[in-house]
């Protein structure tokens, strides 16, 4: 009876939504009928909850579940307050009764998106795909901007990600970044992401070498052994994950690593990993973070407006005032 209750519910909500329904095309280029009026947005992943917060934020009724979320700091009290759910149960989902469910997808590198259409059309909701690529997130911002009516706080999000690519591009013109980078993850450094991974696209946009040159898995990693990493000998290091799960320490003890040449040099770095990982995880606004953070390590912008545009990000993008202590903090392992 309470399955039959919940159908029934969302059923006449969507009914009585889309009398006034209007056609909308979204990021991919789909045809979506939506509500006139949405007030109840469901993001179907961890990289369209952070996406998505700094316009939609009322709007958005629950967070989708993920692993680090009762860890996140410097993040505002709003979002970290907002119920978890499985977004991947079509129950949990259904007992929301949302307007729209919103996902993050890398549109121009033709992502497949079969699995998210097959889930909105189970439950009979609109889905509204958005586009992840990291140099064309400001349009994305104003994209929800004017389908949600928050085009205030879609514009903020807007200019300041056009300011920080409009610095990028004076910084790197006439240069060019010497030596190779590689990304360490797992607790021993060798899952990495080669080339071609979306999981490295802040090398690519930065025009940093991506030391790695090996197949990838269908998620956008490779694991690889030491002797290889020894073989490519990377100018740099950037080791992401959270605390003990960063390979940041055991690089720095071994033995091994400390062989090659971004080890010796000293640039071996600790990637920021609050409240989201400013390389990759999850692949979504926070990889700004990451540009910004790159143009002090790569284009010698000054370290105070780096400074200043990180808590900027946090301010517009998280809803958090970001102290100098807690910035100086973002760089430690801990």
């Amino acid at each position: 009876m309470k399955k039959i209750a919940i159908v029934n519910s969302l059923i006449i909500s969507i009914l009585c939504g889309n009398l006034y329904a209007r056609e909308i095309t979204d990021m991919a280029g789909r045809k979506v009928n939506v509500p006139d009026k949405i007030t109840r947005v469901v993001p179907f992943d961890n990289k369209t909850n952070v996406l998505i917060y700094p316009v939609a934020e009322e709007k958005m009724i629950v967070k989708a579940r993920a692993q680090e979320s009762p860890n996140l700091r410097y993040v505002s009290k709003d979002f970290l307050s907002k119920k978890e759910i499985d977004t991947k149960n079509v129950e949990e989902v259904m007992k929301q009764q949302p307007d729209i469910i919103m996902v993050g997808a890398f549109v121009d590198e033709k992502e497949d998106l079969s699995r998210y259409i097959a889930f909105a059309e189970r439950i009979n909701v609109p889905l509204v795909v958005l586009n992840l690529d990291l140099m064309s997130i400001d349009k994305t911002y104003e994209f929800m901007g004017e389908l949600l009516g928050k085009e205030v706080e879609a514009s903020k999000c807007a200019e300041f990600i056009r300011s920080v690519y409009s610095d990028l591009m004076r910084y790197k013109k006439g240069k060019k970044v010497v030596g190779k980078a590689y990304m360490a993850n797992d607790n021993n450094g060798l899952r990495t992401t080669p080339k071609g991974s979306k999981h490295a696209q802040l090398f690519d946009v930065m025009g940093i070498v991506n030391a790695v040159e090996v197949p990838l898995d269908t998620k956008g990693f490779a694991f690889v052994s030491i002797e290889q990493v020894m073989v490519w000998n990377p100018d740099y290091i950037f080791c992401v994950g959270k605390g003990e799960s960063s390979p940041y320490r055991t690089i720095l003890k071994s033995n091994l690593w400390k062989t090659v040449t971004a080890v010796k040099n000293k640039r071996c770095f600790y990637v920021p990993s609050e409240p989201c990982l400013w390389f990759d995880m999850p692949p979504s606004i926070n990889r700004m973070l990451g540009i910004i953070w790159f143009s002090d390590i790569f284009y010698a912008q000054p370290n105070e407006i780096t400074r200043e545009k990180v808590k900027a990000f946090y301010s517009i993008f998280y809803h958090y005032d970001l102290s100098d202590k807690e910035y100086a903090r973002l760089f430690i392992w801990h």
